[in-house]
């Protein structure tokens, strides 16, 4: 168990990731460093609007939305590793 596993709650149906509002964010408080931790990872992001962000992974679906800048950088921090390794094409079988 890492420190990325350290933080996590068990997902629900209103918290999907299992984030906590109370962490501290891995990567840097700032959206451009959660975005580019994404990108890196092969994620892409949209803003559908003000605080509202999209993401994928080499695919139109699944579809990831987060609702704040907090969120996305706590999903960049502690799950996106997780979703990415699993998305994959050759991780798909």
């Amino acid at each position: 168990m890492g420190i990325a596993n350290s933080h996590a709650l068990a997902a629900t149906r209103n918290n999907l990731f299992g984030l906590q509002s109370n962490v501290p964010v891995l990567y840097g408080d700032g959206l451009n460093t959660s975005r580019q931790w994404l990108e890196d990872l092969g994620f892409s992001i949209s803003q559908a609007d003000q605080e509202h962000w999209v993401v994928t992974h080499h695919n139109p679906l699944p579809e990831l939305h987060f609702y704040s800048e907090r969120e996305l950088a706590q999903f960049a921090s502690y799950k996106a590793h997780h979703y990415a390794k699993r998305l994959l094409p050759e991780n798909r079988t």
